[in-house]
């Protein structure tokens, strides 16, 4: 009898295809979630569906539930399925190790990859090319530095925190930085800011083992959530670039890293050059695209920690190309709203509706669809409509309820923010 898995986060196209990955092979996986956002998608392939309590709110008895879950079920592994359960697994890292593999290195190696400031200077220290990078506590030194960089701009913030207010926005000139940080403002933790670098977003995924890597894949992202860059929304498999595959091992080896990792770039579709954008210490947003092309990393990644030595393939199907259902229908409400708002050329949006056909060929496959297993992609999508449809009829009571003046100013405001899109924020994060 295999141990059953328990994966922390309920990302659907994250935990579910990695639960079906395990269940396939006789592996019983089960998901709690600490999140009030985080919801049960109904995949046969999840034996049990738990809630347990927020370690922001009460740490002990968060400790206190995941360990009893994992003693009362005999669980063999712990993944964390996002930043955010990866975050909390980190800071009681000692609570649970006694109990349970931990699908993480030690505290001390995955804080470098969750301080995305150790990570990019990791990189420099390997000879990658990084974005020019400012570190900033308070909207004042914000507003300072701004002055002195090309727009646009990107601010995210320094660590992969549960309690990050967002995660990455860009600026795209001084009066935005000034209008939508007006106030004295600390950030806790600070904040990064870089230049804004163009180019193609191509993710290298590996699992190491003893400094190894034991598997490797490249996919490219051809649509984004936010349109204008974000995580993926359609991306298709490449062949493996021998360069970014060196450059990647050689990063997560001067990271100590053992276990799952994506290490993202992006890359100028002129001239070739490439620049790191973060390391994910987990599995990533798109993890059901190397499955579909013949590379199943859940499964070998429980070999591994089991002692067992999985087969791997040579080669994988480039040219895959997958679709997240739930992230594309996201993309076109937000490609829409901007349009109707004249914060992009509405020419761009009639070209985009051209491509619609082409995102829903036979040959794509979706991020969560399975026929034997339904329910996820159904429940996901129809989730997504309905929280969208929530947050319009919300805007626009705000906006009628408001005296005149004022709504203008609301209006204004509401454009802005729409769109920076805080892709951080727990919404954004659970995409990821």
């Amino acid at each position: 009898m295999k141990k059953p898995v328990l994966i922390l986060g309920m990302v659907p196209r994250i935990t579910t295809t990695v639960a079906r990955s395990l269940a396939l092979h006789g592996i019983p996986t089960d998901v709690a979630t600490f999140s009030s956002i985080e919801r049960n998608v109904g995949s046969r392939a999840i034996r049990n569906f738990w809630q347990v309590p927020n370690p922001d709110i009460s740490s002990l008895d968060f400790v206190d539930a995941i360990r009893t879950l994992i003693r009362e079920n005999h669980h063999g592994m712990l993944i964390p399925a996002n930043d955010l359960a990866l975050s909390a697994t980190v800071e009681h890292y000692d609570s649970f190790k006694d109990l349970v593999h931990i699908a993480c290195p030690r505290p001390e190696i995955t804080r470098r990859v969750l301080d995305k400031g150790q990570t990019l200077e990791a990189a420099r220290r390997c000879g990658m090319r990084i974005p020019r990078t400012f570190l900033v506590s308070s909207s004042a030194e914000l507003s300072e530095i701004a002055r002195d960089l090309n727009f646009p701009i990107v601010l995210k913030p320094s660590e992969k925190k549960p309690a990050d207010e967002f995660k990455t926005c860009v600026l795209d000139d001084l009066q935005t930085v000034q209008q939508r940080f007006h106030t004295s403002r600390r950030f806790i933790p600070p904040m990064l800011v870089q230049e804004f670098c163009a180019g193609e977003g191509v993710g290298i995924e590996l699992l190491m083992h003893g400094g190894e890597p034991v598997v490797a894949f490249q996919h490219r992202r051809l649509k984004e959530l936010p349109p204008a860059g974000g995580v993926a929304v359609v991306a298709i498999a490449e062949a493996l670039n021998p360069e970014l595959l060196y450059s990647s091992v050689q990063l997560l080896r001067a990271l100590k890293w053992e276990g799952v990792a994506m290490v993202e770039f992006k890359v100028d579709a002129i001239t070739g050059t490439a620049t790191l954008m973060e390391v994910n210490g987990r599995y990533w947003g798109t993890i059901s695209l190397p499955l579909l092309a013949g590379l199943d990393f859940p499964l070998y990644h429980w070999a591994l920690v089991h002692g067992e030595v999985p087969e791997i393939p040579a080669t994988y199907r480039i040219a895959t190309k997958w679709r997240w259902s739930a992230g594309w229908i996201s993309r076109w409400h937000d490609l829409l709203l901007d349009a109707l708002r004249g914060s992009v050329d509405r020419r761009l949006v009639l070209e985009e509706l051209k491509d619609i056909p082409s995102d829903f060929t036979p040959s794509i496959c979706d991020a969560l669809f399975s026929a034997d297993d339904p329910m996820p992609v159904i429940l996901e999508c129809l989730r997504t409509i309905k929280d969208l449809a929530i947050s319009d009829m919300r805007r626009v009571l705000r906006v009628r309820r408001t005296p005149p003046a004022a709504a203008k100013n609301i209006s204004a405001l509401t454009t802005l923010t729409t769109n920076l899109r805080e892709a951080g924020d727990a919404k954004i994060d659970s995409r990821r």
